[in-house]
């Protein structure tokens, strides 16, 4: 699978098909033309919405949402124009220390209306299935904390079994920090200006939402009345 032809930037663009800003990642799933995101990453925008294949910048393809779980952090879009040659499949088993791909644009670079499209590939592990409701509400409900942490942008990854088939574990939409050892926390005391200061070196892991919420959303984007999914 070349990961460029399915995961995808999303981009904010104006009525003249400029792009505005450069929004977060995209990923066709299951379906032909259904991307799916992070709602946030689309939320503050209301104007419309593109997704560009690193094969061809020159071309932008619009998407338009169809159906939004803003509880789960879940947004799904039809791309009309562009269909994935090989969408991701699903899976909802997830074994402890499973290995794992997340293929994220968190590396583009951005300077003005220039933007420089570089995805990276993050290898890692699922460290373990975790209720993280009270940070994250309904979308931490059995959250996949990951072994690496999750850049600005690259909410909307996928998270793919790290073998040949690629099936989808999940999507990141957060971080989460631990403080690492004790003895990795420092102590200054100036007794002459009576200040204190504490440096905690913090260990940030990408949370991801569990791919058994994907699967409920693009159910109910299919059965929406004149969904593009339907059948």
């Amino acid at each position: 699978m070349n990961p460029q032809s399915c995961i995808v930037p999303v981009l904010a663009i104006d009525e003249a098909g400029h792009i505005q800003h450069f929004l977060g990642t995209g990923f066709f799933v299951q379906k032909d033309h259904l991307l799916l995101t992070a709602d946030h990453v689309i939320r503050d925008w209301s104007g419309q919405i593109a997704v560009v294949l690193l094969s061809d910048l020159s071309t932008l393809f619009p998407a338009n949402v169809v159906h939004r779980d803003q509880q789960h952090d879940i947004a799904i879009l039809f791309v009309p124009g562009c269909k994935a040659p090989q969408p991701l499949s699903i899976v909802t088993e997830h074994n402890p220390n499973k290995f794992v791909v997340c293929f994220e644009y968190g590396t583009t670079r951005v300077a003005g209306k220039n933007i420089r499209f570089s995805p990276a590939t993050r290898i890692g592990n699922i460290t373990r299935s975790i209720d993280v409701q009270d940070m994250l509400g309904p979308a931490g409900d059995d959250a996949l904390e990951l072994s690496f942490p999750a850049l600005k942008g690259a909410s909307g990854a996928p998270v793919l079994s790290n073998d040949t088939a690629f099936a989808l574990h999940g999507m990141v939409v957060s971080n989460v920090s631990y403080h690492l050892l004790p003895v990795q926390i420092e102590s200054v005391i100036d007794n002459g200006a009576k200040t204190e200061e504490h440096i905690s070196y913090m260990l940030p892991q990408a949370l991801a939402v569990n791919s058994k919420h994907v699967l409920t959303a693009i159910a109910a984007a299919s059965a929406l009345p004149g969904s593009p999914f339907a059948g």
